[in-house]
């Protein structure tokens, strides 16, 4: 339950009854989510917590107001309920929903998938506002949903083994650089010259290691420090879908979203194989920054050229994102830019000292000169990759992303700009806008389609019927 949804009586009473309600089995020996756990492999919390996103999805059906579609696991819990007919038609359906819930196959086809995509994208924005972001290991984003059917096969464990994916640690980089210290120092701690240049190649070679290891981590203390304090977000400060689009991703970002925008309001066309916007009336569209890119666009509807004939024309989103520290200014980027350089600068003119003296003994240095240049390059790109965003930014951008989960992974034509806003055309794979995604991705020219799952007709009250569809199953009576 979210502090937006205000929840009548009559859907708390809903809740606590989908929220009771124990499938017929609670004195089973094998109760309804330990069978679920048992045929799908899943551990038994993940089964706990399947049933718990089925109940909620079953609770969008009611009180949504509009069509829903499950996610896979979710809808792999609505098959097995069904198979409990009795409870699910005499107990679930009149008793605990007040109404009939029916699961139809989809029909396929192209309008199908754009149908159950649609659904889909609501349903994940209905979660949100009753229940806040939906846990995405039960509501992936809409490209895994449409892959995700492919992924499940029915096993005879007696004629064939399963075997998990490993899931191998993910150790910080703070772990990975302490081992990398302690490893290093070991050797070193032998009765060694106090002058490091007169060290052997292999003990200097070894502590040069160790000293990048120590850079890395001096340049991620002093680049979180000088980009200040992540609690300084004042409470409730909120953007518009422009502002987040420049604080997550700067010009670029602004038009990406701009465009997004234009073709899901119909105002604006793309052309694929050009890589061109059209834009049919330009003068039509008023809104800031979209009145800017439209201009652009007539101009010359090549995106890079829109880009640069935007850039001077954000001024004001940078200035008001400046103004509430969630920006840094360009001497502040310097000052970062600067400090955070001068460990790996400081590496390199050692390990050119020691080159020298290497030469200079007619000793192999071959190694060293190819670290040493790598540290250099790591130097300069410190010096001029610099960070934008202050961590104030990096934590409001972090909230946004949760609050506007539901967005990223399914965006409803109404939830476009934001989602590019905050993620990329990515997000844009397998709407209707996919052509604009896959024309600025040129790595990536694989299409992708909706052709997923299952809906459920929601509109529904006591004693009415929903009725619901999902490729290869159906169940329910009249």
């Amino acid at each position: 339950m979210t502090d937006d949804a205000i929840w009548s009586q009559r859907e708390r009473e809903l809740w606590q009854r989908l929220d009771a309600h124990d499938f017929g089995t609670a004195d089973c020996a094998l109760p309804f989510a330990r069978r679920l756990a048992r045929e799908h492999g899943w551990s038994q919390a993940y089964a706990d917590g399947a049933v718990r996103e089925y109940k909620r999805f079953c609770f969008l059906a009611v009180a949504s107001g509009h069509v829903v579609t499950p996610s896979d696991a979710v809808d792999e819990v609505w098959h097995q309920h069904l198979t409990y007919s009795r409870d699910y038609w005499r107990r679930y359906c009149p008793e605990v929903l007040g109404s009939e819930l029916h699961h139809e196959p989809t029909r396929g086809g192209h309008e199908q998938s754009r149908l159950h995509y649609d659904q889909y994208a609501q349903t994940l924005a209905s979660y949100q506002h009753w229940f806040g972001p939906p846990p995405a290991d039960y509501w992936p984003d809409a490209r895994t949903q449409t892959a995700s059917p492919a992924r499940w096969r029915r096993v005879d464990l007696t004629r064939g083994w399963l075997l998990p994916r490993p899931a191998l640690p993910r150790p910080s980089w703070a772990q990975l650089l302490a081992a990398a210290v302690l490893l290093g120092m070991a050797p070193l701690l032998q009765a060694l010259p106090l002058n490091p240049l007169d060290y052997s190649g292999p003990a200097f070679l070894l502590l040069y290691l160790v000293l990048i290891a120590l850079g890395a981590g001096i340049v991620a203390v002093v680049r979180r420090r000088f980009r200040g304090d992540s609690d300084a977000v004042p409470h409730g400060q909120t953007l518009d879908t422009w502002a987040v689009a420049y604080l997550a991703g700067g010009t670029l970002r602004v038009v990406d979203a701009g465009v997004a925008s234009l073709l899901a309001g119909g105002q604006a066309q793309w052309d694929s194989r050009k890589r061109r916007l059209a834009v049919s009336r330009p003068q039509d569209v008023r809104d800031y920054p979209l009145n800017e890119i439209a201009r652009a666009a007539a101009a010359d509807p090549a995106l890079p050229r829109i880009v640069r004939r935007v850039k001077p024309r954000l001024q004001r989103l940078r200035d008001l994102l400046l103004a509430r520290g969630l920006l840094l200014g360009e001497s502040q980027r310097w000052s970062l830019g600067f400090a955070s350089a001068l460990p790996f600068a400081l590496l390199t003119l050692f390990g050119i000292s020691k080159i020298s003296v290497g030469l200079a003994r007619d000793r192999p240095v071959g190694f060293l000169v190819f670290l040493t240049l790598l540290v250099g390059v790591a130097t300069l790109m410190l010096l001029f990759r610099r960070p934008e965003r202050t961590r104030a930014g990096d934590a409001l951008l972090a909230e946004l992303n949760r609050r506007h989960a539901h967005a990223r992974r399914a965006p409803r034509d109404g939830d476009v700009g934001l989602a590019v806003a905050l993620a990329g055309t990515t997000v844009l794979a397998g709407t209707a806008y996919a052509a604009f995604h896959e024309s600025r991705a040129a790595n990536n020219t694989s299409s992708s389609g909706c052709s997923s799952g299952c809906s459920s007709g929601s509109s529904c009250s006591s004693g009415s019927s929903c009725s619901s569809g999902c490729g290869g199953c159906g169940g329910g009576g009249d």
